[in-house]
């Protein structure tokens, strides 16, 4: 069986051959690629479709017990200008935390989604990010519209997540207006991952794991 845990423990690895990433289907390559070769009796698919309207990152089957996990990514830059071992990088501020969030928070819940159907055994949302005010928590102790959809340190994810009363119609443009109904309960835990020169060099990442739901 192929869990969750099993690409956590590769991370090390692939810090040290890929500590940053042009984009987010740039990690979805070398994060499949970095599990293909060390596990090469699982069958490695990305961009799969599990159920009509519903993509998934990354879906790894174990073929010799045929339990599969699923796997959703963000890559959520701040910028960021640098070399590795002769290969230029220019990452973008991204900003727009708060849809971020949301997007991040809906991914747990495609998962736990994609898990019930019995579509995979496990899953994992696997978010690597250079822009602290994710794992930060705010310090100016305000409710904000977009509370539920936080992701800092500490903070546990829970139950229906919707955004608050007056937030504009903007930030839920493209599909984020419906709250997300988690079945699970998620305490968030930030990792190091690597840690380049200049400002925002420091990369992290944030593993939610998605256990088999009945």
């Amino acid at each position: 069986m192929f869990t969750a845990s099993g690409v956590l423990a590769l991370l090390p690895s692939l810090a040290t051959r890929r500590p940053v990433f042009h984009s987010e289907a740039d990690l979805q390559h070398a994060l499949a690629w970095e599990v293909q070769v060390a596990r090469p009796e699982l069958r490695v698919r990305l961009e799969t479709r599990p159920v009509p309207g519903v993509h998934l990152d990354l879906l790894f089957t174990d073929t010799t017990d045929g339990d599969s996990l699923a796997v959703e990514l963000k890559y959520l830059t701040d910028r960021w200008e640098g070399e590795v071992e002769g290969e230029k990088f220019a990452l973008l501020r991204q900003g727009a935390q708060d849809i971020r969030g949301y997007d991040c928070v809906k991914d747990i819940g495609r998962v736990e989604r994609v898990v019930t159907d019995g579509y995979a055994r496990s899953g994992l949302v696997l978010v690597i990010s250079n822009e602290p005010s994710y794992w930060r928590a705010p310090s100016h102790g305000r409710a904000t519209n977009a509370a539920a959809f936080r992701l800092h340190d500490g903070l546990v994810l829970s139950g229906s997540r919707a955004w608050g009363p007056n937030t504009g119609a903007g930030t839920m443009a493209g599909g984020r207006t419906a709250p997300v109904d988690l079945r699970g309960t998620y305490s968030l835990a930030w990792q190091d991952y690597a840690k380049l020169p200049g400002p925002r060099g420091v990369f992290r990442y944030l593993a939610v794991s998605v256990p088999p739901l009945v």
